[in-house]
């Protein structure tokens, strides 16, 4: 019996029927993937869900069977137990493309520099895994954001899945609200007036209900204030690019009016030298 003919029938062995053990042969990927399908089977993903994984992820096929292991144990560590586990895997395939450095640095991450709690750490994984897989400086303009211009306090941040949620898109909301004076920045104790939305309403909602129960605007109104705020932007940017070419340009006029007063004092230095020459050897004469 063939290599391929083996790795088939072990597929079969799995519990995989002839028509699934037929798609994931014909992913590409190593010709025996039994290796990578046990693994995902020892998760406890039932057969369906880890096709329609490989279909989404083939590349898992191609990762070590230890690596997968070693990704699954140290979610298990940071507190993905049974169910929760299979769940976020479900809901985001991609934690197993996270290198093991990569997951515990964003957990570490999450507890150091935006001070969550290990359990707050452990719901965030659970209701929102998405976040493992995102780059540390947006995890920490969002975190910086919601808990410097908006007063949110950890638990809140944590309730809403704000990692999940562009920051733009939480950014041109918030600033919204802002100018029709619907949100209140915190003052210097961080305490926001109770009058202001809560962080989870302004995140939360779809367009639509921000809109019309928080907002209480028209989607004209908000596409309008979103093109004044890009237009911003690009001016704040220009501004500062102009800014940045005049230092600049100035350093240059000052270091060129340096050089040109040093090369004059050294010309004057040279005359001196000239000119004391013949006095010293006018007086030993």
């Amino acid at each position: 019996m063939s290599s391929i003919a083996n790795a088939r029938q072990e597929l079969l062995d799995l519990g995989f029927s002839e028509e699934q053990a037929e798609k994931i042969q014909s992913m590409r990927g190593p010709p025996n993937k039994t290796p990578s399908v046990k693994e995902l089977c020892l998760i406890g993903l039932n057969h369906r869900t880890i096709l329609r994984l490989l279909e989404e992820r083939p590349e898992f096929l191609k990762v070590a069977a230890k690596e997968l292991r070693d990704r699954v144990d140290t979610l298990r560590s940071l507190g993905l137990g049974e169910g929760s586990l299979q769940a976020s895997l479900v809901r985001c395939p991609a934690l197993l493309s996270v290198p093991r450095s990569r997951l515990l640095a964003t957990a570490q991450f999450l507890k150091s520099r935006c001070q969550f709690t290990s359990q707050q750490v452990q719901k965030i994984l659970k209701t929102s895994p998405e976040t493992l897989t995102q780059d540390s400086s947006h995890l920490e303009d969002v975190f910086q954001y919601l808990y410097f211009r908006m007063g949110g306090k950890q638990e809140e941040i944590v309730s809403c899945q704000a990692f999940e949620t562009p920051f733009d898109e939480i950014r041109a909301r918030h600033q919204f609200l802002e100018r029709l004076g619907t949100f209140q920045p915190p003052n210097k104790y961080r305490t926001c007036p109770p009058t202001n939305p809560k962080v989870k309403e302004v995140i939360q909602l779809s367009e639509k209900d921000f809109l019309s129960r928080i907002a209480h605007s028209s989607a004209e109104e908000f596409t309008t204030f979103r093109k004044i705020l890009e237009r911003e932007e690009r001016e704040g940017e220009s501004h500062l690019e102009d800014t940045e070419d005049e230092l600049s340009s100035d350093e240059d006029d000052a270091k060129q009016d340096s050089d040109s007063g040093e090369d004059s004092e050294d010309e004057d230095y040279k005359e001196n030298v000239h000119d004391d020459k013949p006095n010293d050897y006018r007086k030993k004469k």
